[in-house]
């Protein structure tokens, strides 16, 4: 009876301090003022590995305008993911990625270089160019936006 009594305490104290680990990711996103959908709050709470950043970037796709404040919050409270929460933010919001990269080197300065390298090839990947995550000599990729010569070529406007 007691042995049974110690593996059950045992098991809802590995499950409780998991839920705490996920809950330090919200409670670090409310402090920082980051409003969460009760949906993303759940599958935050509910998050293992992959999934949490999977979740933080449905979290930026529902508030690009607080991006920074978002990997920010993240990345402080798993550190072990800012450069997956950084490359992820800077691939739906490229145009932050500056900012994005410089808040999470803030907040996880052991990561500094695996948070730029996440950066650059997510910037790279997204038909962005830079010499470096901080925006310097950034390009955006004009391929596939139509000249005023494409698409049937005449001078004139008229269909005719």
């Amino acid at each position: 009876m007691r042995k049974s009594l110690s593996s059950l305490s045992l098991v809802i104290a590995l499950a409780s301090g998991h839920a705490f680990a996920d809950q330090a990711t919200l409670d670090a996103l409310a402090a920082a003022g980051v409003t969460v959908s009760a949906a993303n709050a759940q599958a935050l709470v509910a998050a293992e590995g992959e999934a949490i950043v999977q979740v933080i970037a449905e979290i930026v796709a529902d508030d690009v305008e607080n991006v920074v404040a978002i990997v920010a919050a993240a990345a402080t409270a798993h550190p072990e993911n800012a450069a997956a929460y950084t490359a992820a933010a800077i691939a739906l919001a490229p145009q932050y990625a500056a900012e994005i990269t410089a808040a999470a080197v803030s907040a996880v300065p052991a990561q500094a270089q695996a948070i730029t390298a996440a950066a650059a090839s997510s910037l790279a990947s997204s038909g962005l160019s830079g010499s470096s995550a901080t925006g310097s000599n950034s390009t955006i990729n004009t391929a596939s936006i139509p000249s005023s010569g494409g698409g049937g070529g005449g001078s004139s406007a008229s269909p005719n």
